[in-house]
């Protein structure tokens, strides 16, 4: 199997990936994915992780624009673990175009007909990149539109964009989800970070709280842990903004 190399890709796409390091939201990142993708002739596509046996295919997606009729359909008939684009990730590691996947296994004519129909909302091929995670388990960033087959570049150029695309997404939103949580300070940790936003220093709060220096900057110390940050004025913002302490 063909496999992308750094030498061997177009400098548009490198081009690319440098600008995806600047964005700052998952949103931003999937639209600009999705420019990317739309030069190849692909203007739809989902990053998911792959969903448990009966659990809800939305709690899975992390990013997605697909037509809604399409959307509702695909969601009303529950085709998720009927669509070969889908099986095909119990084959292979590498990817794969939809036709492609039909060729993995016998299907009945009930689940080919999922591929064929997905013609009728527009979406006529597709390429489902499988990406394999240590502690998230295995991912897809799967893209469709009016394409329907590629050369060898197009799927390394692609295949290069998905791992970026997906990475850069899992990272924004993993910030996220730290920026919303409220980890538990003990009421010193939270007096001392208060004082902080004031502007006060170690010795300062120290003296304010009747505590030694050195303990005023281990309350801080700890509280930075919490947070997951690397200094106290990250603490302090952190702090301010999920409600963890007032000024």
């Amino acid at each position: 199997m063909y496999r992308p190399h750094m030498n061997q890709l177009y400098p548009e796409v490198l081009d690319w990936v440098d600008r995806l390091e600047t964005l700052k939201s998952a949103d931003e990142t999937w639209r600009s994915f999705l420019g990317f993708v739309g030069r190849f002739g692909f203007s739809y596509g989902a990053v998911a992780d792959l969903p448990r046996k009966h659990q809800p295919v939305p709690d899975c997606l992390l990013s997605m624009t697909w037509p809604d009729s399409w959307r509702a359909r695909y969601r009303e008939a529950n085709y998720v673990w009927r669509d070969p684009s889908v099986r095909g990730l119990l084959h292979t590691d590498d990817p794969y175009t939809w036709q492609e996947g039909l060729m993995f296994e016998e299907y009945d004519r009930s689940a080919r007909r999922i591929v064929f129909e997905a013609g009728d909302f527009g979406l006529h091929g597709g390429l489902v990149v499988p990406i394999g995670g240590i502690q998230s388990g295995t991912a897809v960033v799967t893209i469709a539109g009016e394409q329907t087959s590629l050369s060898q570049r197009e799927r390394a150029e692609l295949h290069f964009a998905a791992i970026y695309a997906h990475a850069r997404i899992r990272t924004l939103y993993a910030g996220a989800r730290r920026r919303n949580e409220k980890p538990s300070l003990t009421p010193r940790e939270r007096e001392c970070l208060e004082w902080a936003a004031s502007g006060k220093s170690d010795w300062e709060i120290g003296e304010i709280l009747s505590i030694s220096e050195r303990t005023a900057g281990a309350h801080i110390e700890r509280a930075k842990l919490k947070f997951g940050v690397a200094t106290r004025v990250q603490a302090v913002v952190l702090a301010l903004q999920s409600g963890v302490i007032q000024v």
